[in-house]
C-alpha cells in the first residue's frame, strides 16, 4: 500500500472514531436534558401546590373572620401544610369541579355505606329491599319460637290484612294512611340525613359531585359510616301489668315489640327505641297526662296506652291523648287492652290524629293449644312437642288459666332451679293472677309488631312507586298534609265528654279550659321513669342516663334516700340519711326500700343480674324545718329543652300530690298533707311574691292556684320570667309531711 493509500485509510478510520463518541456524547446530553426538564417541571409542580392558601376547618366557636387565611408565596410552610391530602391537593375551595381526591372520597364513602347497610340508603327499591330481608329475620324467629302455631295464630287471610292483632280504631277511615305518611317521613328524613352528612366532607360534596378536598383527611373517613341516620321512638305507659311486674324489664312487650320492628327499622338505618314507662298502680290522669313529653320524651313517634286497670274512665284518657299529641314529633297513638279505646279512638280520628287499638283476644288466643281441654292435661309427651312460647298459655280455654298454666308464667323459679333449668331471676316480686307472665308478654309485643311492620313496607313500596325521584319535594309535601292535620287538632272543639268530670275548669270556653288540654306546658315529676330525669333536665345534676339496674344508675337519683319510714311523737317521715336535709327547699327524694335491690344488694345482683321493676314513685319533700319551702319554675336547662317562650304560657301554675301517702297504721289518717289542707288554708302560698287566695282542685289531685278574685292567670317574674312557689305551713300543722310530686306551668 502506497503512503498516500495509507493516509486515506487512518483518516477515515479516525472520522469513524470521532463520529461514534460524537453521536454518544450528544445522547448523552439528550438524556440529561430530558431528566432535567422532567424534575424542572415536578419541581414547579410541587412549588405551585406550596404556595396554595390552606383553609382548615373552622372550630364551631370560631367567627368566619378567624379562618386561617392564605400563606404568602415567601413563606416558608410547615411540613403539614405543605403536605398533600391523600386523596388530592389541599385546596382553599369547593364547587367548580370535582376533583379526584374528593372523587376517591366519595366513591370509598358509597361503597363503604352500601356495604354496611346492603344497599343503597338513597334509592328507595333498595331500602324496600332492605326492609324486606329484616322483615324476614323477624318471621324466621318467630316460626322457630311457635313452630306450627305460627300462622295458625298470626296470619290473616282476610280483612285486607296479613297479620292480626293491632288495627286502626277505624277500621276504614284515615289512621291507616297517616300512620304511613309518618313513616314516609321518617325514611325521608333518614335519606335527608345521609345527604347532609355526605355533603361536607372537608370540602367534598358527595351528593352534588362537586369540590375539592380543604384540609387533611383521615385514613377512615371513607368507611367511618354512621350506624343510624334517624331513630324511631315507641313509648309505653300504663299501670304495672304494662310495666311488666313479675318479669324481667326485657321480658315486657314493649322490649318485644322494639326487639320485632328493630331488624327491619334498623335495616335502613333508623336506629329503634323501645321506652317502657309505665308504672305500679299508676292512673293516667293526672300523673302521666299533665306530664306526657317530660315523662316519655319530646321525640316519641308511637305512643302507647294501657291504664284500663287503675283508670279506665274515657275522660282520662282523652285528657292523655290531648296532651300527647303536642309532643313536637306528632305521635300516632295505640289503646292497649282497653275495651273503650275504640270509641273514643275514632273520636280523635276526626280531629286529625292517627288512632290504633290493640287486644291480647281473638284468633291467636283461640288458635293456641290448650295445654287442659276440660280441666284434663294433655299428656307430657303432647306438650313437650308444642313449641315454648305455645305451651302452657293457654289451659282451659283461658289464658295463663290455674294450676299448670299459671304455674308456668314465670321464665324461671326456684322449682325450674332446683329441676336442672339454667334460668335467673327467680324470686322476682309481685307475681300475682293480674301480672301476665313472660309468654303472654311476647304474644302482645307480636300482636303489636306485626302489623306495624306489615304498615310499614306498604308505606315503603309506595315511596318506592312514587313517580316523582326528588325526595326532598317528597319530603316537604307530606310534612305540609302533617301539618294541616295538625291544624285540625288545634282547632277543633274540644270533646263533649270532658264537660262534667272538668267542671272545676269553667265552660269550655273559658281561657283555663283551653289552656288544660292544648295550651304550652312546662312539667316537672318526680316520678320514674321519666325522660326529663335520664337527661338531667329537671335536676340540672348534669348526671344523665337510662333505665339501669339498682345502684348502677347514672342518673341523678336523687337528694336524700329514704330508708323506710320514721315514727316520732308527731307522726310518720321518711328516714333519710344521717345528714339534716337543708330547710326551706323541696328535695328529691328517693325511697330506696321500693328499689329492686333493696335488702342485701350482692345477693340480689347474684341471683338476678337484670333489670326488675324500675318505676319508682319518687316524691318532691319539704322538710319543714322551719315551717317553709320554696321552689321555682322553669329552670334554665327546662327552658331551653322545652323551648320556652312566656309569650306562649298563660301563668297558670299547678302541683299535684303523691297518689299514695305514708300511713300509720291503726291511724285513722295519714300524716301527709292532701288537698283539703290546701283548701282549709293550713298551708298559705305565694307567687312571685304575690299572695294565693284561693285554690282550685282538678281530677281529685291537681290543685291549681289563685290570685284575686279566683284569677289562675300568674305573672311571670320581670328579670328572671320565672315563677317561684313559696309554702308556708300553719304552725298547726308543721307535724305533718308536704309531699308532691308534680309541678306544672301552663
Amino acid at each position: 500500500m502506497s503512503v498516500s493509500e495509507n493516509a486515506d485509510s487512518q483518516e477515515e478510520d479516525e472520522s469513524r472514531s470521532f463520529n461514534k463518541k460524537d453521536f454518544k456524547l450528544l445522547l448523552t446530553m439528550l438524556l440529561f436534558f430530558l431528566v432535567s426538564s422532567c424534575l424542572y417541571l415536578l419541581d414547579a409542580e410541587e412549588a405551585e401546590t406550596e404556595r396554595v392558601e390552606l383553609v382548615v376547618q373552622k372550630p364551631e366557636n370560631m367567627t368566619e373572620s378567624s379562618t386561617v387565611q392564605a400563606l404568602a408565596p415567601a413563606e416558608t410552610p410547615t411540613s403539614e401544610q405543605s403536605t398533600a391530602s391523600k386523596y388530592g391537593t389541599v385546596s382553599s375551595h369547593g364547587g367548580g369541579g370535582f376533583d379526584k381526591g374528593c372523587s376517591d372520597i366519595c366513591t370509598k364513602r358509597e361503597a363503604s355505606r352500601k356495604e354496611k347497610f346492603g344497599g343503597d340508603l338513597l334509592d328507595f327499591r333498595d331500602i324496600v329491599k332492605l326492609a324486606e330481608a329484616g322483615h324476614e329475620k323477624v318471621i324466621s324467629t318467630l316460626r322457630h319460637d311457635y313452630g306450627e302455631y305460627f300462622d295458625r295464630m298470626f296470619i290473616n287471610k282476610g280483612n285486607g290484612t296479613h297479620y292480626f292483632g293491632m288495627r286502626p280504631a277505624d277500621l276504614q277511615g284515615p289512621s291507616k294512611e297517616r300512620m304511613k305518611r309518618k313513616m314516609k317521613i321518617k325514611v325521608l328524613k333518614m335519606m335527608a340525613s345521609v345527604r347532609t352528612s355526605e355533603s361536607n366532607l372537608h370540602g367534598c360534596d358527595c351528593v352534588e359531585k362537586a369540590g375539592s378536598v380543604n384540609s387533611r383527611v383521615d385514613e377512615g373517613i371513607s368507611t367511618d359510616i354512621p350506624d343510624f341516620y334517624e331513630k324511631y321512638v315507641f313509648a309505653n305507659g300504663g299501670h304495672s301489668n304494662a310495666a311488666g311486674h313479675g318479669n324481667k324489664y326485657s321480658e315486657s312487650y314493649t322490649a318485644v315489640f322494639g326487639r320485632d320492628v328493630r331488624p327491619v327499622w334498623e335495616a335502613i338505618g333508623i336506629e329503634m327505641i323501645d321506652r317502657n314507662h309505665a308504672m305500679g298502680g299508676l292512673a293516667s290522669n293526672p300523673y302521666h297526662s299533665t306530664c306526657v313529653k317530660e315523662v316519655f320524651g319530646t321525640d316519641v313517634d308511637f305512643l302507647a296506652w294501657n291504664y284500663g286497670m287503675t283508670d279506665s274512665k274515657p275522660y282520662s284518657a282523652a285528657h292523655f291523648i290531648y296532651r300527647g299529641a303536642l309532643i313536637p314529633s306528632r305521635p300516632a297513638f295505640v289503646f292497649v287492652d282497653w275495651v273503650k279505646g275504640a270509641n273514643l279512638g275514632r273520636s280523635f280520628v276526626e280531629f286529625g290524629l292517627a288512632m290504633f287499638r290493640s287486644r291480647l283476644d281473638g284468633n291467636p288466643v283461640s288458635q293456641l293449644p290448650d295445654m287442659t281441654p276440660d280441666e284434663i292435661p294433655i299428656s307430657n309427651e303432647q306438650a313437650q312437642k308444642i313449641p315454648d312460647m305455645a305451651r302452657n298459655l293457654k289451659c282451659n280455654k283461658r289464658l295463663e288459666g290455674k294450676d299448670l298454666c299459671f304455674g308456668s308464667k314465670w321464665s324461671c323459679t326456684e322449682k325450674m332451679q332446683a329441676a336442672g333449668i339454667d334460668c335467673i331471676c327467680p324470686h322476682i316480686g309481685k307475681r300475682n293472677s293480674w301480672h301476665m307472665g313472660y309468654r303472654a308478654h311476647a304474644l302482645q309485643g307480636h300482636l303489636l309488631a306485626l302489623p306495624f311492620i306489615e304498615m310499614l313496607l306498604e308505606a315503603l313500596r309506595e315511596l318506592a312507586a312514587t313517580p316523582t325521584t326528588d325526595s326532598e319535594a317528597l319530603l316537604a309535601d307530606l310534612q305540609k298534609e302533617e301539618d294541616a292535620d295538625f291544624r285540625l287538632f288545634m282547632e277543633s272543639p274540644l270533646l263533649d265528654l270532658l264537660s262534667t268530670a272538668y267542671e272545676t275548669l269553667g265552660e269550655k270556653t273559658d281561657p283555663l279550659y283551653e289552656t288544660w288540654f292544648r295550651g304550652h306546658s312546662i312539667c316537672r315529676t318526680s316520678y320514674l321513669p321519666c325522660q326529663s330525669r335520664f337527661l338531667g333536665i329537671m335536676t340540672e345534676s348534669g348526671k344523665t342516663g337510662d333505665i339501669a339496674m339498682y345502684t348502677h344508675e347514672t342518673y341523678d337519683t336523687g337528694d336524700v334516700h329514704a330508708k323506710g319510714i320514721a315514727r316520732d311523737v308527731n307522726g310518720f317521715f321518711p328516714l333519710v340519711d344521717d345528714t339534716e336535709p337543708p330547710a326551706g327547699k323541696f328535695l328529691l327524694l328517693a325511697n330506696d326500700a321500693e328499689r329492686s335491690g333493696f335488702g342485701d344488694v350482692k345477693k340480689h345482683e347474684a341471683e338476678c343480674p337484670a333489670i326488675v321493676m324500675p318505676d319508682y314513685i319518687d316524691k318532691f319533700w319539704a322538710p319543714l324545718l322551719d315551717g317553709k319551702a320554696s321552689i321555682t319554675v322553669p329552670n334554665k336547662k327546662e327552658k331551653e329543652h322545652y323551648g320556652y317562650d312566656p309569650k306562649l304560657f298563660k301563668g297558670v301554675i299547678a302541683f299535684i300530690l303523691p297518689l299514695w301517702s305514708f300511713k300509720c297504721k291503726g291511724c285513722q289518717h295519714s300524716y301527709d298533707l292532701n288537698t283539703d289542707d290546701f283548701l282549709e288554708r293550713n298551708v298559705t302560698m305565694v307567687v312571685n311574691s304575690k299572695p294565693v287566695k284561693s285554690v282550685r282542685v282538678v281530677s281529685g289531685k291537681v290543685v291549681i292556684l289563685q290570685g284575686d278574685n279566683d284569677n289562675p292567670f300568674w305573672e311571670p317574674d320581670l328579670e328572671t320570667e320565672d315563677y317561684t312557689i313559696e309554702f308556708q305551713v300553719a304552725p298547726g300543722a308543721t307535724q305533718y309531711n308536704l309531699l308532691l310530686t308534680h309541678f306544672i306551668l301552663m
